[in-house]
């Protein structure tokens, strides 16, 4: 039987043009991987696996990025305590949303996010 090169090779496009856009932008990585999370699995565990798959990223990105100087642990440390109690806030609602819900406030939240950029 022959492979599906399509399957075989999603992952793999994916992760290379999520962890590109991760380390170009930031988290911005996950605006990607979602979508193409969302081609195989449901939006609730596209979401969850996201956060999973974005974590090594973020982290190897970081330490590159404060090795380099380009950023200051001093900077970054209110973030991370808020960002922290905003994430296990967040977890617990993606588990109390539907996936209809889940879909609707990640597309407004792209939206958002590109009107931000573009009238900037």
């Amino acid at each position: 039987m022959k492979k599906d090169n399509k399957k075989v090779n999603r992952p793999a496009l994916g992760g290379l043009i999520t962890g590109l856009f991760n380390g170009l932008l930031g988290a911005g990585g996950g605006m990607i991987a979602i979508p193409f999370l969302s081609k195989s699995i449901e939006p609730k565990k596209a979401h969850a696996t996201c956060v999973a798959v974005i974590l090594p990223m973020c982290i190897s990105s970081a330490l590159s990025y404060i090795s380099s100087g380009a950023v200051s642990i001093s900077d970054a440390a209110p973030y991370i305590a808020w960002g922290l109690i905003g994430a296990v806030f967040g977890t617990i609602l993606l588990r109390k949303l539907s996936n209809d819900t889940i879909k609707r406030i990640f597309s407004l939240f792209m939206l958002w996010a590109a009107a931000r950029l573009i009238f900037r």
